[in-house]
């Protein structure tokens, strides 16, 4: 488009311009409540001055596996004016916020619904592809079996926030796909810019009543917004499936007591699943994922490794339809092999999301130079590692 310009909002100086794009399209959120997440950036559309396209970003840490983490930044409320729409507006501003972005996160990426959906062919045509698969697992409102919890609010999950970090750990220390957890994460989430945008009553469930927390279960109401008549688990951790089965139990008695269903969405190596099946949620079709473009290859390779020594002495280069790009030189590399694959494959590889020596050995990944024993190298330096969603993170 002839004069479109797409770059980095200024902070602060355009951002009633980047809320002037996006709140005619999504629920409002003020400037002063903006300027609480400095974090957050944009890449802005103008068009002879006018702004007419936005892309807030959030700038987040990201565990891919345990002990490797990486920058990105994540999309939302992305949005172009109604009459600009279907003419590469939002094309533009993925491809400037990939530019803009590159020295500071080693993705982008989102979190997206429908598969089927105009909004999903959009940031797949733009370059993300599809990192972990969720589906909704739903209750209705029905006889539950009694179960030894306590329930509160807000302050009860602030005062125990040690507490939840030592049950998420016993959950989740071997899984990726979330935002890292620290003592203050919870405060922090729970005041996060979704749920000024969308506000919510929270709910506090852990059990046993009394004594040592073995597990605990989040949930969430929205008010006046999106109102939706049923209870959101936000995160679930427990000790054991026994301990999880508890607070499962006490949230459905929960929403039982407004006679509303209670619902989450989980990957498929969630470790509640099954107990949740157990407990009457019956599980749609996978409808949710996270979606990313890795855009600085190198540094997120160097940060997934888990085995330097095991590829020190190969360089390595990646080769798909739409790229390549050398991404490791060991110190002591004598010789250079390229892996080659579909960008979703490759791009999962790099995110700790493939299982290398089965994708090589049923043709879905090939390599270039390969010598016996190269693919349990890089199955050594790049292993697959399980990803749970968790809603608290974003909705």
């Amino acid at each position: 488009m002839k004069n479109l310009i797409c770059r980095e909002m200024r902070w602060p100086d355009e951002i009633d311009d980047m809320l002037a794009v996006r709140n005619a399209i999504f629920p409002f959120i003020g400037r002063e409540d903006w300027l609480r997440f400095p974090s957050n950036t944009a890449s802005m559309a103008y068009l002879e001055g006018i702004p007419i396209g936005a892309i807030p970003l959030d700038q987040r840490k990201f565990q891919i596996a345990p002990g490797h983490v990486i920058d990105t930044a994540f999309e939302h409320a992305v949005g172009t004016r109604a009459d600009f729409r279907s003419r590469g507006v939002g094309s533009a501003m993925i491809e400037a916020a990939a530019e803009f972005l590159r020295d500071r996160v080693e993705a982008l990426m989102v979190y997206r619904g429908a598969e089927r959906s105009a909004g999903y062919r959009f940031y797949e045509k733009s370059g993300h592809r599809d990192l972990v698969y969720m589906r909704q697992l739903r209750r209705e409102p029905g006889p539950v079996a009694d179960a030894d919890v306590a329930v509160g609010g807000f302050d009860e999950i602030v005062a125990a926030q040690s507490d939840l970090l030592r049950v998420f750990n016993a959950a989740f220390g071997n899984y990726g796909g979330f935002r890292p957890r620290h003592e203050r994460y919870w405060e922090a989430a729970l005041t996060d810019m979704i749920f000024v945008v969308i506000p919510q009553d929270f709910i506090f469930i852990r059990t046993p009543a009394d004594g040592e927390m073995q597990a605990y279960c989040i949930l969430a109401a929205r008010r006046q917004v999106r109102p939706d008549q049923q209870l959101k688990i936000l995160e679930i951790a427990g000790t054991s499936d026994d301990a999880a089965r508890e607070v499962i139990r006490g949230a459905v008695a929960e929403a039982n007591q407004r006679d509303w269903p209670v619902a989450t969405i989980a990957c498929v190596d969630s470790p509640w699943r099954m107990v949740m099946r157990e407990e009457g949620f019956e599980e749609g079709l996978r409808h949710t994922m996270i979606m990313g473009q890795p855009i600085a290859l190198e540094r997120l390779f160097a940060t997934a490794c888990a085995d330097e020594d095991a590829i020190a002495d190969l360089t390595i280069t990646l080769w798909a339809p739409g790229f390549d790009a050398r991404v490791w030189e060991g110190p002591a590399a004598r010789r250079e092999i390229t892996v080659e694959g579909k960008e979703l494959l490759l791009y999962r590889m790099l995110m700790r999301r493939l299982d290398i020596a089965s994708a090589a050995a049923s043709d879905l990944l090939t390599i270039r130079g390969e010598r016996p024993g190269d693919r349990d190298r890089l199955a050594a330096a790049l292993p697959y590692c399980p990803w749970e969603y968790h809603s608290i993170d974003w909705l």
